[in-house]
């Protein structure tokens, strides 16, 4: 996270101040009640919302009934910008929520609800306020407060801060059921139900592997059986085909008998007709005629037949 700048309106002895950072090392330089500090308090507040003490008297300007800050920061190649206000009431001091915004790029991604733009800031930045309150920003009547305390005294708030305390208590209760749990262990192995428990092992993974295998080759059985199932269905299939190739072939000979009947019969009947024509050529050229109409449909007939 890099601060860019931060704008500051009726913020302890600041009215309307803007303060840019650059890259690198920055430092504010100012006299005794210059507003140093206050930079600090806006940022805190513009971060986290939450006031150092009980209330936000500390940071609103005395004779103003409303104060401002803004920060724009740069994380992850994202440009973010944050701002708070707070407004005086008849009693007391609050936050504005109204102006309570958080934007990425430009884009607003939360507002108006004081948890929810803390909880985004701070999946976005990785910022625990308590962590920064105490390690990054360490205020001026704290620290020397921090310096005065013992090594050890500085070891416990810091694992204090971070929780490691917690760590520490749980591997001690870890310790205790580890040392029980040793002393369960050597006695269950030398405990002869125990020992013969090894052997029941070994045969419930010798059962497991044969059941493995026999499901193996039960599952090599079942596509055997369904590929003979296809070869089948195709047999049979073939098989239906070759039935009506044979039913269709004997119709055709029965009707190929019967057209070689009929053409005997026409045969025998131009015989009668060439006998009556030396007789009568009129009658014979009416039976011509009438052969030549036959043939034709015999000539029909057998045409219908080949493309049968």
């Amino acid at each position: 996270m890099k601060l860019v700048s931060i704008k500051i309106d009726n913020i302890r002895s600041h009215v309307k101040t803007e303060v840019r950072f650059s890259d690198g090392f920055n430092c504010l330089v100012g006299g005794l009640g210059q507003g140093k500090s206050s930079v600090l308090y806006a940022f805190d507040f513009v971060l986290f919302g939450d006031p150092l003490g009980r209330s936000y008297e500390y940071l609103l300007r005395e004779d103003a009934e409303e104060g401002k800050i803004s920060a724009n920061f740069v994380h992850n190649r994202k440009t973010y910008k944050i701002q708070r206000a707070l407004k005086r009431g008849t009693n007391s001091i609050g936050q504005d929520i109204d102006q309570l915004k958080l934007f990425q790029d430009g884009k607003l991604i939360a507002s108006n609800k004081n948890d929810a733009v803390t909880e985004e800031l701070k999946i976005i930045t990785g910022l625990d306020k308590n962590i920064f309150r105490e390690l990054v920003w360490v205020r001026q009547e704290h620290l020397k407060q921090l310096i005065d305390t013992t090594p050890r005294q500085r070891q416990k708030k810091i694992d204090d801060l971070f929780g490691l305390s917690d760590y520490e208590n749980a591997w001690s209760v870890l310790q205790l059921f580890q040392r029980t749990y040793e002393v369960e262990k050597n006695v269950l192995e030398r405990d002869a139900d125990v020992i013969r428990i090894n052997k029941l092992e070994d045969n419930y993974c010798k059962a497991v592997e044969d059941f493995s295998l026999t499901v193996s080759q039960l599952e090599d059985a079942k596509t055997k059986l369904a590929k003979a199932d296809s070869l089948l269905a195709d047999a049979a299939a073939h098989l239906e085909s070759l039935e009506l190739l044979r039913k269709t072939t004997e119709t055709l000979q029965r009707k190929d008998v019967q057209l070689q009947t009929n053409l005997n019969n026409i045969k025998r009947r131009f015989c009668e007709l060439n006998e009556q024509n030396v007789i009568n050529n009129k009658r014979l050229e009416e039976q011509k005629l009438q052969i030549k109409r036959m043939e034709k449909q015999k000539k029909l007939q057998l045409e219908s037949i080949e493309k049968e």
